[in-house]
């Protein structure tokens, strides 16, 4: 049982871990057809990034994927962002204004590193500290004497 619990942890980490970080964007059905938007906030009212349209999947050279959904989009760093800070993702409204959707904070490359890695062995370690409790309980904590 234990092994099966360790397999199906280990699959689910794996499906997480090519992603660095992620952002879901909901939106109104009258913002469907704008362009999205993906920037990093430079100022309170003011980002800079890039405009692409709802039938992309891959933006910025591959380094951002791109799901749509219903009614939200989401997109995910596939490498490291290449600098820590608040990221907006949004739509580009008729008159070139970008309407803010969601807000996010993204790590530096190393911070990602370090929780990508720490993830890892705290997986493996759950496991291994439930089966060593399981089989070897503390003296005096209940048992018979």
């Amino acid at each position: 049982m234990h092994l099966l619990s360790l397999l199906l942890l280990l699959t689910a980490g794996a499906c997480e871990g090519v992603y660095w970080q992620k952002l879901t964007c909901p939106y109104e059905g009258k913002h469907e057809r704008l362009l999205r938007v993906w920037c990093r906030k430079s100022s309170a009212d003011c980002c800079h990034g890039l405009a692409f349209s709802q039938r992309q999947h891959s933006v910025d050279g591959g380094h951002l994927k791109v799901t749509q959904g219903s009614d939200s989009f989401t997109v995910a760093l596939l490498q490291p962002s290449p600098g820590e800070g608040v990221y907006w993702c949004g739509v580009l409204s008729t008159n070139n204004t970008v309407i803010k959707l969601a807000e996010g904070y993204f790590h530096s490359s190393s911070a990602a590193s370090i929780w990508s890695l720490t993830r890892w062995i705290l997986l493996l370690l759950l496991p291994m500290a439930t089966i060593f409790t399981t089989r070897y309980p503390r003296e005096g904590s209940g048992g018979a004497r």
